[in-house]
């Protein structure tokens, strides 16, 4: 399993304030129709390209890490700049697409490929939140050839920002999703926290492309449903609901950090709840020393 966490964002500094801009940002993608496709521009600022309404590159003005230097540095020792220019080069004379010819050359692996992409996103897209900019066009691109693999829903982008608090945390959470969610859902975990207004997201699945403003909606709708939970039964860990009659909810914690899974349809939801059960039963067996009643 590839786990982005915040080693891969390791200049990034969130603070009060820095998250709440991001989801701004994030929020403007989310409202583009569902393929969009080309290349949203933050006037003097910076941009970013997008396929599918999926995020493939963003450039802000004043940046001070270039990709190439992400990449170099995933090795030890770093691998020789004038390797990764010369494909660079290459790449520019004869249109063959960056990542590809990366791939080729054997320098880079997939995993290093969409981690150095994704670090780089993740400070352009804060640096633009940073500046206050607001979209000011959309160009269509009509050209839809960039590789799925290394484009990242706005949830994932927001997720990588929140982990920064507690990277082992985040990735812990990001374990506990893919062993419990079931196909035909997707989730995200998440935290309370002084850095968000409400609930910080510090973990997403990569299926999960849910409008960022709606996910943070529901995780704080699910941290105050296990408040009110846990006055009537401390004991309460898991609940099912529906969100905005489409949606079913299955919502559970581990120790501090919340968990919702996002369920495409009631025989998912139904199956994630059941494979909840199983495992709080699993736990209360291995408690009481193997004893079954």
């Amino acid at each position: 399993m590839e786990v982005e966490s915040s080693r891969h964002l390791p200049s990034i500094r969130v603070g009060p304030g820095v998250i709440t801009a991001v989801l701004r940002l994030l929020g403007f993608i989310d409202e583009l129709p569902a393929g969009a496709t080309g290349v949203l521009h933050f006037g003097e600022h910076g941009i970013i390209l997008l396929q599918s309404r999926r995020i493939c590159w963003a450039v802000a003005r004043g940046m001070r890490i270039r990709l190439t230097d992400i990449l170099r540095h995933q090795s030890t020792p770093p691998l020789p700049r004038e390797a990764v220019e010369e494909i660079y080069r290459t790449c520019k004379e004869n249109g063959t697409p960056i990542g590809e010819a990366l791939l080729a050359s054997g320098l880079v692996t997939e995993v290093g490929l969409r981690a150095a992409l994704f670090k780089h996103n993740g400070e352009a897209i804060t640096q633009l939140a940073q500046s206050n900019a607001m979209p000011d066009g959309f160009t269509v691109h009509t050209k839809t050839d960039y590789d799925p693999k290394f484009s990242f829903s706005a949830c994932e982008v927001l997720a990588a920002l929140g982990s920064l608090e507690d990277p082992a945390r985040a990735i812990a959470a990001q374990l506990e999703l893919a062993n419990t969610l079931v196909q035909e859902s997707s989730g995200a975990a998440f935290a309370r926290s002084d850095t968000a207004a409400g609930s910080l997201v510090i973990a997403v699945d990569r299926q999960c492309d849910f409008p960022v403003q709606d996910l943070v909606e529901i995780c704080n709708w699910v941290a105050g449903l296990f408040d009110v939970a846990r006055t009537f039964d401390p004991s309460a860990c898991a609940a099912r609901a529906t969100w905005g009659g489409s949606i079913a909810l299955v919502t559970w914690r581990v120790a501090e950090l919340g968990y919702v899974g996002l369920c495409s349809s009631r025989a998912a939801a139904a199956r994630l709840v059941s494979q909840l059960g199983q495992r709080a039963a699993a736990g209360a067996i291995a408690a009481s020393g193997g004893e079954t009643a």
